[in-house]
């Protein structure tokens, strides 16, 4: 699926009625917008409910406070080697 739209002086552009319809965008929706190194702009619809659905799955029996505090030790050391005046 793919259609030619033009940007208007705000910066704005509609995504066309067909497309809105097939993958459920209605108004309040929320996406995520990223530009790619080749020019590209990558949108990707957010559907907070699915995101934590697969989060739950995706993580089902992984301790996560244990990795929170892995990244945190790792952020620090990092810190430490970058600034170490700030850790005298």
């Amino acid at each position: 699926m793919a259609d030619v739209v033009t940007v208007d002086r705000a910066g704005r552009f509609v995504i066309p009625k067909t497309m809105r319809e097939e993958l459920g965008v209605e108004e309040g929706t929320k996406f995520l917008i990223a530009a790619a190194r080749d020019g590209r702009l990558v949108l990707q619809k957010l559907d907070p409910k699915e995101l934590a659905a697969r989060l739950e799955e995706e993580l089902k029996g992984i301790d996560i406070e244990a990795v929170v505090e892995r990244v945190r030790r790792e952020i620090n050391e990092k810190a430490r080697k970058r600034y170490p005046d700030l850790f005298d």
